[in-house]
This record gives C-alpha cells, sequence and structure tokens, in this order.
C-alpha cells in the first residue's frame, strides 16, 4: 500500500528514444533534490522509476518499453 504523499508535481521536459525504450527528464519544480541520489527511485505517474542522472533541477530516469506497454508512462510527452 502507498503510504507517502504527494511533494510536489514535475513536468516532463525532454524524452529520448532509445529503441523501445525511453529516457525521461523529468523538471521536479518546487521539489528539493538534496537528498537525491543516484540510483534512487522517485514515483513518477505512479511508477517508481530510477534516478539515473542529477542535473540540478530534475532527473533523468529510464523507462523499458514493458513500462511503457503497461503503465501510462508511455504517453508522457514534453509538457506533460
Amino acid at each position: 500500500m502507498f503510504t507517502g504523499i504527494i511533494q510536489a508535481v514535475g513536468e516532463v521536459a525532454a524524452t529520448e528514444p532509445r529503441g523501445g525504450d525511453l529516457r525521461l527528464y523529468i523538471r521536479t519544480g518546487k521539489l528539493p533534490l538534496d537528498d537525491v541520489q543516484l540510483g534512487d527511485s522517485i514515483a513518477t505517474n505512479g511508477c517508481c522509476l530510477t534516478v539515473t542522472e542529477l542535473p540540478g533541477d530534475g532527473y533523468w530516469c529510464d523507462v523499458s518499453v514493458e513500462s511503457l506497454n503497461f503503465t501510462t508512462l508511455g504517453g508522457l510527452t514534453k509538457g506533460s
């Protein structure tokens, strides 16, 4: 059961197709990333995604084709 709370609403700043997979850059707005490290998971549109890069105002994560097919992540576009 999910017991966390929503701390901020982010925005898809960029998408990069990678074969059948997708790389997402999420700008986090008011969510502070001071305690986030590479490899941490952040709930993104209801799915836990692993942080692969931290450029400062958001995070990059990779989404597998399986996740794209069975979640709402496949419908995300820049600005979502």
